[in-house]
């Protein structure tokens, strides 16, 4: 005969709903074998000579079933946590021939006046892959930057407070100048905002091969 561990805990309450049932209607004839154990029969009535349970509920044991919907009923609500503000972006779009600052909404929406490159700031031919080209496009970026800081336009997608993501793409002298400035106290009044860096430079790994260079015949 299975010892009481070994029973499945819905044996075990079927087995003191049965009793139970027996029991009112004075038909049970309780016994406690050895094999069987004493604690079911202390459960249910708390001793041989005591009396029946009440009417209204049979005895039941421990429940050691899992019900998802119950566990998610009786679960504390979750406090209300402040959702964190989607920050806006600032792309630094670079190469070895120019320099594209992009300064977007968190809905990836464009900043008004929010786009600079190094023919906008005035740069021709070879100087628009120059240090300098950067240098500018950062410097007028960190301003329209901290103007938007300053008075968010909810009107076309800001949030506040203003946080900013700095996102890099490409190598060059643009972005030397861009990282440059952001360190400088040029970017001192947005430092603080920024919530995240990433460069999302793409980075050939194997692949066809490259074109012959014919400059170098």
């Amino acid at each position: 005969m299975a010892s009481l561990a070994q029973l499945r805990p819905s044996v075990l309450n079927a087995a003191r709903q049965s009793l139970h049932r027996a029991r009112l209607h004075e038909n049970a004839v309780i016994s406690r074998p050895a094999s069987f154990g004493t604690s079911l029969a202390d459960d249910m009535w708390g001793g041989e000579d005591s009396p029946a349970p009440p009417l209204d509920k049979p005895p039941m044991g421990p429940n050691t079933y899992y019900n998802p919907l119950t566990a998610t009923m009786q679960r504390e609500p979750k406090k209300d946590v402040a959702e964190r503000t989607k920050p806006y972006h600032l792309h630094v779009y670079t190469t070895h021939n120019n320099c594209r600052v992009v300064f977007t909404y968190p809905s990836g929406k464009l900043v008004k006046n929010g786009w600079w490159t190094s023919g906008s700031c005035g740069f021709k031919g070879a100087n628009k892959s120059s240090y300098e080209a950067g240098y500018q496009c950062a410097v007028r970026a960190f301003k329209r930057v901290e103007e938007e800081i300053t008075r968010p336009n909810f009107k076309d997608g800001g949030v506040s407070p203003v946080t900013l993501a700095l996102k890099f793409k490409g190598f060059g002298w643009g972005r030397e100048a861009v990282q440059k400035a952001f360190v400088t106290s040029e970017g001192d009044n947005i430092r603080s905002s920024v919530v995240m860096v990433e460069d999302r430079t793409p980075i050939k790994i194997g692949g066809t091969r490259a074109k012959k260079d014919l400059h170098g015949i």
